[in-house]
C-alpha cells in the first residue's frame, strides 16, 4: 500500500491539460492495487454503457451487467420504463441473477425472496403475513442511475455524477443524418475469456492514429491517418468532456468494411442521407471507460469494454467476437445480408489479428524496469486527451 500511496503522489504532480498530459507510470497498467483504485475512482464514478434499448424490447426483458464489481439488473418494467437496480438480495446479500433473460419478476435463488420488475419486494417464504406486509412497504432493490443516449443504456453507480448527455455534446454532429428511427442493432457477442492486457492499453490502441500505417498495412490503407491532401483530424477536449473524437479520410467516398479490412467495396451500403463529408470519412469516438464507436458511411459500429483485473479486459464487437452494429432496415433486409455480415467480420478479424501482438507487447513492456517515460508524436493527440481524462478522474478522488 505504500507503493500505491507513492504512485498517487506521482499522479497528483502530473499536468492534466489535454495538450500536456504525459504517459502514465507503468504501475498504472500492472498493479492490482491500482486497478482496485481505478475500479472505485473511474468505473464506479463514470457512465458505463451496458447495452441497447432494443435488448429490453418487452416488459420482463432484463440485462445483468457487472459494473465496477457490482452485479446489476437493468429491466423493462410492466409500465414500459427501464429501471436499473442492484442485483443483491436485501435478505442476506445473495446475487439474484448473473445472466440476461426474461422474467415476470426476480427471485433470489437462496431463500426465494422475490421482487417485481421495479425492484420492490413481493414475497418472502415462511414469514408471517404481518411481517411480510411491513417488509413490502420498505424493502426494494437499490436503484442505480441510468440514462439512454441514442438508444444506448448507460448506468452510473455515483448518485452525484454530472448528467451524461451534456458531456457527449461533441459527438452530436456525428449522429446527424443517420436515420436512427429506421436503424436496428446487431448487438455484440459477449466475450467468454479476458484479453491479457490492461483496459487502458485496449482503448489507447483504438484511439491511436499513429499505428495504423505500420501495424495495419493492407487492412487500413484505405482509411489513412496521413494523406497528401489531409489526414487525421482531432477534436479538442473541453472541460467536462466524456468523449474523445478523431476522424480519418477514406480514399474514395462510400467505403467501408469488407473481407480484407477497410476498402472501396463496402459490404454495408452507404446511407444516402449522409452528407458528402460523412460519406468520405470515418469518425472514431471513445467514451471511456466502457465504449467505442466508429461512424462509417454504411453503419455505426460499437464496442463494449469492461475489466476484472489489471491485465484482464473484456471487449465485444465485430473485431473480437461478432456484431456491434447499428444498421438501416434496408441493409438488414438484403437477401445476402448474412454473407455481407460474415465478410465484415472477416475483415474486422484481420485488423484484430494485427492488433493482438502489439497489445500483448505493450502490456509486457509496461512490466519492464526499462519502461520509458515515453514521448507522444503529433498523431497521438488523442492519447494525451485520454490521459488528461484519466488524470482528472483520478484527481476527483485523490484531491
Amino acid at each position: 500500500m505504500s507503493a500505491l500511496a507513492e504512485l498517487r503522489d506521482r499522479l497528483r504532480a502530473l499536468p492534466v491539460s489535454s495538450g500536456d498530459a504525459p504517459m502514465l507510470p507503468r504501475e498504472c497498467y500492472t498493479s492490482e492495487d491500482f486497478f482496485a483504485f481505478e475500479r472505485m475512482a473511474v468505473f464506479a464514478r463514470s457512465w458505463i454503457c451496458i447495452g441497447r434499448v432494443e435488448q429490453l424490447a418487452k416488459p420482463g426483458d432484463y440485462l445483468a451487467p457487472l459494473v465496477a464489481g457490482e452485479r446489476l439488473l437493468v429491466a423493462r418494467t410492466r409500465a414500459g420504463e427501464i429501471r436499473a437496480m442492484s442485483a443483491v438480495c436485501r435478505h442476506r446479500g445473495e446475487v439474484i441473477a448473473c445472466e440476461a433473460g426474461h422474467a415476470a419478476g426476480f427471485r433470489c435463488p437462496l431463500h426465494f425472496w422475490s421482487y417485481d420488475l421495479d425492484g420492490r419486494l413481493t414475497g418472502a417464504p415462511r414469514l408471517g403475513a404481518e411481517e411480510l406486509a411491513r417488509l413490502r412497504q420498505t424493502v426494494r432493490l437499490p436503484e442505480i442511475r441510468h440514462e439512454v443516449w441514442h438508444g444506448f443504456i448507460f448506468v452510473n453507480l455515483d448518485a452525484a455524477a454530472p448528467a451524461l448527455a451534456p458531456s457527449l455534446a461533441k459527438l452530436e454532429p456525428c449522429w446527424q443524418n443517420y436515420p436512427e428511427p429506421e436503424m436496428s442493432p446487431v448487438p455484440p457477442v459477449p466475450m467468454a475469456n479476458p484479453l491479457p492486457w490492461n483496459w487502458k492499453v485496449h482503448l489507447e490502441n483504438f484511439t491511436d492514429a499513429y499505428h495504423p500505417e505500420f501495424v495495419h498495412r493492407g487492412t487500413h490503407d484505405f482509411a489513412p491517418s496521413h494523406a497528401p491532401d489531409g489526414g487525421v483530424e482531432f477534436t479538442p477536449m473541453a472541460a467536462g468532456d466524456n468523449a474523445i473524437l478523431r476522424s480519418v479520410p477514406l480514399l474514395k467516398p462510400d467505403g467501408g468494411m469488407m473481407a480484407e479490412g477497410w476498402g472501396e467495396a463496402a459490404m454495408f451500403p452507404a446511407i444516402p442521407a449522409l452528407s458528402a463529408r460523412q460519406r468520405s470519412r470515418l469518425y472514431f469516438a471513445m467514451i471511456p471507460p466502457s465504449m467505442t464507436l466508429v461512424f462509417a458511411p454504411g453503419a455505426i459500429a460499437y464496442t463494449l469494454i469492461s475489466a476484472t483485473a489489471a491485465a484482464a479486459t473484456f471487449a465485444a464487437s465485430d473485431r473480437q467476437t461478432g456484431g456491434g452494429w447499428l444498421l438501416p432496415a434496408g441493409t438488414l433486409a438484403l437477401p445476402d445480408f448474412a454473407q455481407r455480415a460474415a465478410a465484415v467480420r472477416a475483415g474486422a478479424a484481420k485488423i484484430w489479428a494485427q492488433d493482438v501482438p502489439v497489445n500483448e507487447g505493450m502490456q509486457e513492456g509496461k512490466r519492464s524496469r526499462y519502461m520509458p517515460e515515453g514521448y507522444y508524436a503529433p498523431l497521438e493527440t488523442t492519447l494525451r486527451q485520454f490521459n488528461a481524462w484519466l488524470l482528472n478522474s483520478y484527481l476527483r478522488v485523490l484531491q
